[in-house]
């Protein structure tokens, strides 16, 4: 039986003329691969399946993982594909250097993604795709936030620092809800001008919750990025759970990008403004605006995220990284000991570290570069994306291909650090002086952990600064411990991050205790 007499004589020639052109078009879409490729293979990696690729060999839970066990059998460049999307992930220091530092005008980019404009991120000057217009707000964010300037935020950072030691005395097992309130205090005060005094306050879980979609993002974690039309299906139908999470991130960002701006700019039009970022950016503005009188939608909305961005990206890492310090600091008594020694050497009994004691502490910084290497903040980074087909290594990299850098097998590669899953701050020192590290190329654990090339976290000045004077002075007054249990005997803890684009420890539990009487007069005195 031919197609003929079964769906008579024009259907079967429409069904030939459609298999005709489906053939010319895979056919020319060969030829052009070729003359792409220039007859290149793509980097090493799995062998995909046909029309889904590589979708169920992707590591689910803590993928860094998975991707180093991938490195050790294809190699330092790792390339995947789903559905037909190529996904390249780089294992070492050396290889991300040469390809997102190097070749950074073409991998720069951000992938496209429906979760952004779900989740409200569209604000977010950090997701942005490689632009004229990303590149306004990231210069406009450097002229807050270079190393030349960041020394005037230091009144606030060491008031806040110390409000925090006080409440860590009053009730230390909070203390993850304590960096929590700091950390959202300090930052808004700098940015918006507010003071926060409520515990309660909403404005300090704000940041977090609007950054709840990225912390989960992985690749492939969501389906509606493998199936954009799944971005209409409504929050009641089954499966669609996801709708809900996007939706309260929504509205979280909308109020982060609106509320503390609007709060700051009538405050200013009253007259009642303090010093503050906002009110400098729009005076900025206007100064570089052809009517001095208002700004334009345009100027106004930069300025709105530019702020907006940095609130949300001083919650995350400052959480986890000190959540990992007062882990690391109970696990490690003698680091701990160390630490206090030095400070009791430079600061002495009766006062509290201060910035000025910063290159006499040496141990300190160690501290923190070896926190943001144990415990990596963004363990894959947020992802990068070629603009143009590229030749590398000997491999083809084509256009649009979504590139993530593994930094925490970078910072976890025993080649480069021995015995990577140990805490040990002497890695960064060098005759007890500050070194960057133990690593081939230029780019220490306190880079690597902000990103790469042209994406290379433009605020991680400010936030070592942060993660310094809060880490001193935590260390001069009090001792960190093992949990107890009911009958007072230590808890082993063991140390693992958790999964998410942002990853935190899973286990904090610890006890905070005043090294002294006179550390706890200290710590009054300073909170009064």
């Amino acid at each position: 039986m031919d197609l003929t007499s079964l769906f008579g004589p024009d259907y079967a020639v429409l069904l030939l003329a459609i298999a005709c052109v489906a053939s010319l078009r895979y056919l020319r879409s060969l030829l052009d691969w070729k003359a792409r490729s220039q007859g290149l293979p793509l980097p090493p990696g799995p062998k995909p399946l046909p029309i889904v690729g590589n979708l169920f060999g992707l590591p689910k839970i803590k993928p860094w993982s998975g991707f180093q066990d991938m490195r050790k059998e294809h190699g330092d460049l790792v390339y995947l594909r789903v559905f037909g999307k190529g996904l390249l992930v780089i294992g070492s220091v050396e290889v991300a250097y040469e390809f997102l530092d190097k070749r950074s005008a073409n991998t720069s980019d951000r992938p496209e993604s429906p979760v952004i404009g779900l989740s409200g991120q569209e604000s977010n000057f950090g997701l942005f795709p490689y632009s004229p217009w990303w590149r306004q707000h990231r210069r406009e964010f450097w002229q807050f936030f270079h190393p030349g300037v960041i020394s005037k935020y230091q009144p606030t950072q060491r008031t806040e620092v110390r409000k925090f030691l006080g409440r860590l005395l009053n009730s230390p097992s909070r203390f993850k809800s304590h960096i929590e309130h700091m950390s959202a205090s300090a930052i808004l005060k700098l940015v918006y001008g507010i003071d926060i005094v409520d515990e309660d306050d909403e404005r300090i879980v704000i940041p977090h919750a609007a950054l709840e979609t990225t912390r989960r993002s992985t690749p492939a974690s969501f389906a509606v990025d493998l199936f954009p039309i799944l971005r209409h299906v409504p929050s009641w139908f089954p499966g669609a759970g996801f709708q809900k999470v996007f939706a309260e991130c929504k509205v979280a960002n909308d109020y982060l990008k609106h509320a503390p701006f609007d709060e700051a700019k009538e405050a200013l039009e009253r007259g009642d403004s303090r010093p503050c970022i906002v009110a400098d950016m729009l005076a900025r503005a206007k100064m570089n605006s052809t009517d001095s009188t208002d700004l334009s939608d345009e100027m106004e909305d930069m300025v709105k995220n530019v702020c907006a961005t940095t609130v949300e990206a001083s919650a995350d890492t400052s959480l986890s990284t000190l959540q990992a310090i007062f882990v690391a600091m109970a696990l490690y008594p003698a680091v701990q000991r160390k630490a206090q020694a030095a400070l009791d050497a430079v600061v002495g009994p009766s006062r509290l570290p201060d910035f000025t004691n910063s290159a006499a502490l040496p141990y300190i910084h160690a501290i923190v570069k070896e926190a943001l290497r144990w415990c990596v903040v963004s363990p894959l980074g947020l992802a990068h994306r070629t603009l143009r087909d590229d030749v590398f290594h000997g491999c083809f990299v084509p256009a649009g291909t979504t590139v993530h850098a593994n930094a925490w097998a970078m910072l976890h590669d025993p080649a480069t650090y021995e015995h990577p899953d140990e805490f040990r701050p002497e890695r960064f020192l060098r005759d007890g002086l500050r070194a960057p590290g133990p690593t081939t190329t230029a780019l220490g654990a306190d880079s690597i952990a902000f990103g790469f090339g042209r994406r290379l976290c433009p605020g991680r000045h400010f936030a070592l600064e942060s993660l310094f004077i809060t880490v001193a002075s935590v260390l001069h007054v009090f001792d960190i411990g093992l949990p107890l249990d009911a009958d007072g005997a230590p808890i082993q803890v063991k140390f693992e991050q958790s999964h998410g684009a942002i990853s935190y420890p899973e286990d904090c539990r610890c006890t905070v205790t005043p090294r002294s009487k006179a550390a706890e007069a200290l710590i009054l005195a300073a909170h009064e």
